[in-house]
């Protein structure tokens, strides 16, 4: 056998990886990183999307309330400007454009919502402070949703957002 290769093997081979190439470019493909391919589903299926969950009996009921947000140095503790501030967490239904559904919200005064939404603090910190936020306000509409004297249609607005967040009301005295 000789060292060499003969033209015509190599003209065979090129002629056969063009094949191959033809044939791979034929298939729908995705890059993956630049320069590098792998075929594609037959059909993107989009990922499913959660409805919204929205209450505005839920978010009105925040008007004139006690912040619960509670931001230490921050907090105003003014009832007048007191609305529901939505969880930023993901595991709320939070992404991009998309709100947190209405029942991962909390009342907060307007200096504890603009600390939570555009403040400087770190996201660990801003998590803590809604997470104990939303403690209070769960045991808030326990009790709104029993309360007597509270509007009915704010009481069914917890009770709807209780179940939502599987969590039950207290019982009535």
């Amino acid at each position: 056998m000789s060292a060499f290769r003969k033209p015509a093997d190599r003209q065979e081979r090129r002629a056969a990886e063009r094949e191959a190439n033809l044939r791979a470019l034929s298939t729908p493909t995705r890059a993956l990183h630049r320069g590098v391919y792998a075929p594609a589903a037959a059909v993107p299926v989009p990922a499913p999307k959660d409805e919204a969950y929205r209450d505005a009996a839920l978010l009105e009921m925040a008007r004139d309330r006690p912040c619960l947000l509670l931001v230490p140095a921050v907090c105003t503790h003014r009832t007048d400007t007191t609305v529901a501030c939505h969880s930023n967490l993901g595991e709320h239904g939070k992404a991009g454009a998309r709100k947190a559904d209405d029942c991962y919200s909390t009342w907060g005064c307007a200096a504890c919502h603009a600390w939570l939404d555009q403040g400087p603090a770190p996201a660990r910190q801003k998590r803590f402070a809604f997470m104990s936020g939303h403690a209070r306000q769960v045991l808030a509409w326990r009790q709104i949703a029993t309360d007597p004297t509270e509007p009915e249609r704010f009481r069914r607005a917890a009770g709807r957002a209780l179940a939502h967040l599987n969590a039950t009301p207290l019982e009535a005295a």
